[in-house]
């Protein structure tokens, strides 16, 4: 039986094509390096927005442990995502600058990623309108989704911010397996762009869960993915933090954004202010005891 392309190995993943795709607009070097680590960076987010969606589905479908096993999946490809600040920080002040302008023309910055948008939606960071220090003392604000000049895109990022994220199935969940505890889930089909207020029900159900894991196993497993999840995108913001800093310093991020002080701001942030408040109270409370 003969092969065809379709059949072989390189048709299958259409390699044609992917391979094609990097094309540098400079004769520096480290342009290859800059442009595969972005291309695979977006693989890895639609796979992260493909397997959220699972989980989701999963627990709004009673699949508690499928989403269990989906999560842990998803956090692996976090961790293997901030390796790959590891390799892009090989790049020198000296390599970059050579390519730079080119990286930024027509203001293009990596703060565009819609995949990326998309999965920081789905994590439950719902927050549209984000502030920018403009360098001079003061600060402007963007709103993330308008900023897109596709129709299509931001047509795409509204559904998806308007759209349950991870915690919203979890809690829905919850209250499902713990129907005495007091949680009222938001119907599925609202609109949950609205960052929901910390919820003492929840806070109890999970402090309990806390309090005697093996009586409430998949519960408390599941609630340790949420962190990790929630970790892991720390992780991944502290990383390309210090990537940039390493290799640009404090200069103007690419196409003209607010680079390091934007990222910093985010950083920061991500420690004050919880995606999944009651899971990280449940901390507080057992040290405070």
């Amino acid at each position: 039986m003969s092969e065809t392309p379709q059949d072989s190995y390189g048709g299958y993943l259409g390699l044609d094509k992917l391979l094609d795709a990097q094309h540098t607009r400079t004769e520096a070097d480290s342009e290859l390096l800059f442009i595969v680590i972005h291309q695979s960076n977006e693989l890895w987010f639609k796979l992260i927005i493909h397997e959220l969606e699972n989980a989701i589905n999963a627990l709004y479908g009673g699949r508690d442990l499928a989403a269990y096993k989906i999560l842990a999946r998803v956090h692996q490809i976090q961790l293997l995502l901030i390796r790959t600040w590891d390799v892009l920080s090989t790049l020198t002040p000296s390599e970059y600058r050579v390519f730079r302008d080119s990286v930024g023309r027509g203001g293009a910055s990596g703060f565009q990623s819609a995949q990326n948008r998309e999965i920081e939606f789905l994590l439950g960071e719902k927050a549209r309108i984000r502030d920018f220090d403009t360098g001079s003392g003061g600060t402007k604000q963007a709103d993330v989704i308008a900023m897109h000049a596709n129709v299509d895109v931001r047509a795409k990022l509204e559904q998806r911010w308007r759209a349950p994220s991870i915690y919203d199935a979890a809690i829905d969940g919850l209250a499902r397996s713990y129907p005495d505890a007091g949680i009222t889930p938001r119907p599925r089909s609202g609109d949950y762009s609205a960052i929901a207020e910390p919820s003492e029900a929840i806070f109890d159900q999970w402090q309990a869960i806390y309090a005697e894991p093996d009586a409430h196993m998949a519960w408390f497993q599941l609630g340790e993915r949420l962190v990790d999840l929630e970790d892991a995108l720390r992780r991944w913001r502290w990383r390309h933090l210090t990537t940039v800093a390493r290799v640009i310093g404090q200069s103007t991020g690419t196409g003209g954004s607010a680079g390091l002080r934007y990222l910093q701001k985010t950083a920061v942030d991500g420690m004050e202010n919880f995606l999944y408040p009651e899971l990280w109270q449940v901390r507080n409370e057992v040290f405070s005891a």
